[in-house]
């Protein structure tokens, strides 16, 4: 697993977060692994765990709460690839490194079915191969 957080930033720019470590601090301490700043975010915020393919997120008793795809941390919960985690006005998206890139996935690309893509040929092109 190559966890990392992304932080959307303005239009199509964005910060990628990189977390090489087990248990990773979120917080305004100096101890913290990644600092934020704001008077929102507790010295002690959160603290995500990377265990084999698991992740999780804990609340570490922060007066403003931690949140998961909108839903308060109460207790330590699942994290997924995609999952929006939000700390005061901070907003990170979860990458767990476990979705496949389309640009990569040669083989894969041809089996698998896309929303709204039809295997038929366009009524057009139907109509012009028979000449």
């Amino acid at each position: 697993m190559n966890p990392k957080l992304i932080e959307p930033g303005p239009g199509s720019k964005s910060r990628e977060i990189a977390v090489h470590q087990e248990e990773f601090l979120i917080g305004r301490g100096t101890d913290c692994d990644l600092r934020l700043k704001g008077t929102a975010i507790s010295r002690h915020h959160c603290l995500l765990r990377f265990r084999g393919q698991e992740a999780s997120i804990t609340d570490l008793g922060s007066s403003n709460g931690t949140f998961v795809n909108g839903q308060r941390v109460r207790s330590q919960t699942t994290l997924h690839s995609g999952d929006e985690i939000r700390l005061g006005t901070c907003s990170f998206v979860v990458d767990l490194g476990d979705r496949v890139n389309p640009e990569e996935a040669e083989g894969i690309a041809a089996t698998c079915k896309l929303p709204g893509v039809s295997a038929k040929a366009p009524k057009n092109k139907q109509n012009n191969e028979g000449k």
